[in-house]
């Protein structure tokens, strides 16, 4: 050990002596250093605080032992210095994002126990992510099985039973998902070069969030749809799967800020097998609106929404094609997915009409994968200077609100073939008017997120809200879906 560094011989002594109460003037003595200049060599060195350092690797060894024995946490607790259980839990959870509790029972993800050289490979930022993704899987899984508890709680009905059941473990799979992310995470500090593993992470924990965040949108339009009594027996379990959606935003902000500059970078590749993609794509997608496009069902605003995201490949030229086009594809895709995941739920003899759907998923998935190889568009790392950031940040904003009400115009659709028996004709036209509305929203969107100017979406989404609020109480005790969706398009307002 004395033929090392003297840093490498600090972290070697720390440790050794990883269960006693180090201070820094002990260990700077250890190897000879004032306080000052060992204090500034190991941060230039590891890249943090000697006393942070050293904290981390008690949470992390402390996380071992959680994970590896049957010692009570109270028993780690004081094997690493802390004076209670209290104590210990408030520090765990700062570092871990989670409970010693929450950490042993969802077997939550730990950094490898590295010494020396090893230990350096873990920076804050990587800390900070792993964080913020064990608080979010564990909120997840606590989300989930509180769901299946109280789930049941209108057992006369066998579709809520059915329907939150298929939430939670859509919840769980979330968790899943995340999990899988930590496990990259991990891997990755051995090769902290790869930045297409950072960057296909980002992607991953986005993908997760807008799974929380349509589950959540299902649910609150499930319960709408319920009669009164039901309806309050189940707002707890909305507002769960609310609180969650907006703490996924919230963490996937953090973790996307730090990975921000590396997510333009990717491997490059040639695009020889773009074209074939895509038309396999297209192909898919119009074989799954038709098998959904008899009009005896219920199902043609689902083959209506198919076919158009089908024959989009055809209207945009090959080489304007990028991978984050792709991805707003996707997203609408899986919107799809989800409603016919709940619709068959309802009519389980329907379900190979569906087939289509994954098919057509697994199509622009695997175009996806393949456009995420090749190079960002070089537009975007032209742009420099706080205009061009200012400039990003505003189409941006506009293209959310427009894939939103895109949406949003889906399910209202679906609403409008659900509440079919109940609409007299004029109630049908003044529904039709109001999608007619959302749909010209969405192309001012459209062109805002191109970058014109003198865009005007909010007051056509405000005509729109009025009239679907005014229709709603004219349905009466069946207008709770067509309100609750008025109110989500109203949201994206306040942002514009």
């Amino acid at each position: 050990m004395n033929d090392q560094p003297p840093i490498f011989r600090s972290l070697a002594i720390i440790e050794e002596r990883i269960q006693e109460r180090l201070t820094v003037e002990a260990l700077a003595e250890e190897i000879h250093f004032s306080k000052y200049h060992y204090q500034r060599l190991f941060r230039e060195a590891v890249g943090d605080s000697v006393m942070g350092y050293v904290a981390r690797r008690k949470m992390v060894l402390a996380a071992g032992e959680l994970a590896d024995t049957e010692s009570t946490i109270l028993e780690v607790a004081l094997k690493y210095g802390f004076d209670s259980h209290e104590g210990f839990t408030r520090s765990f959870k700062a570092y871990m994002g989670v409970t010693p509790r929450e950490y042993r029972k969802y077997h939550l993800f730990m950094q490898p126990r590295k010494k020396e050289k090893g230990a350096m490979m873990y920076s804050k930022t990587t800390d900070e992510v792993i964080r913020e993704l064990n608080g979010l899987i564990a909120e997840a899984k606590e989300t989930a099985a509180y769901t299946q508890k109280h789930g049941n709680d209108v057992p006369e009905v066998t579709y809520y039973r059915n329907f939150w059941d298929f939430t939670a473990q859509r919840a769980e799979n979330i968790a899943k998902q995340l999990q899988g992310m930590l496990e990259r995470i991990g891997a990755m500090a051995e090769h902290p070069d790869e930045i297409s593993a950072r960057f296909l992470i980002i992607k991953a924990i986005e993908d997760a969030v807008f799974e929380v965040s349509v589950t959540a949108f299902q649910t609150g339009l499930t319960i709408a749809r319920a009669m009164p009594d039901h309806r309050e027996k189940f707002e707890p379990l909305c507002e769960k799967y609310d609180t969650l959606a907006m703490h996924a935003r919230l963490k996937a902000r953090k973790i996307v800020e730090f990975f921000n500059e590396l997510a333009m970078l990717i491997f490059q590749d040639m695009r020889k097998n773009a074209g074939q993609k895509i038309r396999q794509a297209a192909d898919a997608g119009k074989a799954a609106a038709e098998a959904l496009a008899d009009p005896k069902l219920p199902y043609g605003y689902m083959a209506e929404e198919l076919r158009e995201i089908a024959e989009t490949f055809s209207a945009v030229p090959l080489e304007e094609i990028r991978s984050c086009w792709l991805e707003d594809i996707l997203f609408r895709l899986d919107t799809v997915a989800f409603a016919a995941e709940a619709d068959i739920l309802r009519n389980p003899s329907y379900s190979e009409l569906f087939d289509g759907i994954s098919y057509f998923r697994e199509r622009v998935s695997s175009a996806l994968e393949f456009f995420r190889s090749l190079p960002q568009e070089a537009g975007v790392l032209a742009e420099t200077g706080k205009e061009a950031s200012e400039g990003r940040t505003k189409k941006k904003m506009y293209h959310d609100v427009a894939m939103q009400e895109g949406i949003l115009l889906f399910y209202l659709k679906g609403e409008i073939r659900k509440l079919y028996t109940h609409l007299t004709a004029e109630r049908k036209a003044a529904l039709e008017a109001v999608c007619d509305k959302m749909k010209e929203a969405m192309a001012l969107a459209y062109r805002g997120a191109e970058g014109a100017e003198n865009i005007d979406v909010a007051a056509l989404l405000q005509k729109a809200y009025d009239e679907m609020v005014s229709e709603a109480r004219l349905l009466g005790v069946y207008g709770g879906p067509v309100q609750y969706l008025a109110e989500e398009v109203k949201a994206p307002m306040q942002y514009l």
